[in-house]
Order: C-alpha cells, then structure tokens, then sequence
C-alpha cells in the first residue's frame, strides 16, 4: 500500500500551510513597521528645555516672563564682567619724566579699580595709579621711584574694588616692559 499526502485547499486553490505562512509574513512586517515607528517618533521628538532659575541668583522673579528673567540675568552678568585695558609698553623720557602708561577703565565695568606697577625682578612698587572709576583713564604719569635708562619688566597689579563697600573683590595681573629712553 502506498502513502498519498493528501492536499488540502482552499476555495482560492492555495495550500493552508502557504496560506499561514503569508499571515506570519505580514504579522511580522507590520509589528517592524510599528516598532519602526516608535523608534522614529521618539528620535526626532523634539524636547522642549524646561528653564531652571535659580532663587538665589533671580530673588523676586517667581513668576517672571522668560524676558524679564532673561534681562535680570543679563544685568547681573554685566555688574560681574569685568575689562580692563592697558598699554603692554609705557615709555619715559628720563626716569623723572611723564611716561606714556596708559591704563584705562572702561565704562562698561562697575568696579573701581587700583593699578600697582612693581619691578618682575624685585617687586619694588615703582607706580601706583589711586582709584580709576569706570569711564576714568590714564594716560600719562610720573613714575613714583624713578628708574635709570633701560627696558624693565614690570607687572600691573590691578585691584578690582566694590563700588559701596570700597572691599577689595579681586586681584588681576598683566605684563608689561618699561622703557626710560635716557
């Protein structure tokens, strides 16, 4: 006796095995076009930053616009920037005459400053300027210890003072070469 497979179709001539087989083809195509989805939605989802203000820094601002925080911001930044501007060369006639230094204070800063130019090699103080208020400059004085001829390496000492209170906040440094000419 001889084995028959038997063949069972449908009424559209396919075999079921054929017929299962395509179903799990497009159960599988469809659950990779969602996941597909999924993973392109969440790629490109554009996250809104939630701003963080900090009560210390912004007191009083609770519920400020994000304009009103944003300029009370940019005025505290600008009370703690600070710029100074100094001439890398001064030079003097004689060591007794009015030289070319040139430091200047700029209006944008709110913090008085004191300039102490000392000898790199000794510390010996051989200028300082007083107070320069933002908006003041310098542009010529007398060294307070005169020098004898020839090329110096100084450093400017710059201190940096509370507007109210006249308490030192800071210290900042700068190279710069002294000439006397004679």
């Amino acid at each position: 006796m001889k084995n028959k497979t038997i063949d069972f179709r449908r009424e559209g001539g396919e075999s079921v095995e054929k017929k299962n087989n395509q179903k799990k083809w497009i159960v599988l195509g469809v659950f990779l076009l969602i996941i597909g989805g999924v993973f392109l939605y969440l790629s490109t989802r554009a996250e809104e930053p939630v701003p963080m203000v900090s009560a210390d820094l912004l007191p009083g601002l609770r519920d400020a616009s994000d304009i009103e925080i944003a300029e009370r911001a940019q005025e505290i930044a600008d009370a703690n920037y600070f710029t100074l501007q100094i001439a890398p060369t001064a030079t003097f006639e004689n060591g007794e005459a009015t030289g070319s230094i040139e430091i200047v204070n700029p209006g944008t800063n709110v913090y008085p400053i004191a300039v102490d130019i000392t000898l790199a090699d000794s510390d010996e103080v051989i200028y300082s300027s007083g107070s320069i208020h933002p908006n003041q400059q310098i542009v010529g004085a007398k060294l307070d210890k005169p020098l004898e001829k020839g090329e110096y390496v100084a450093i400017a000492r710059v201190n940096i003072y509370d507007p109210e209170t006249n308490e030192r906040q800071g210290i900042t440094e700068a190279e710069l070469s002294i000439i006397v000419q004679n």
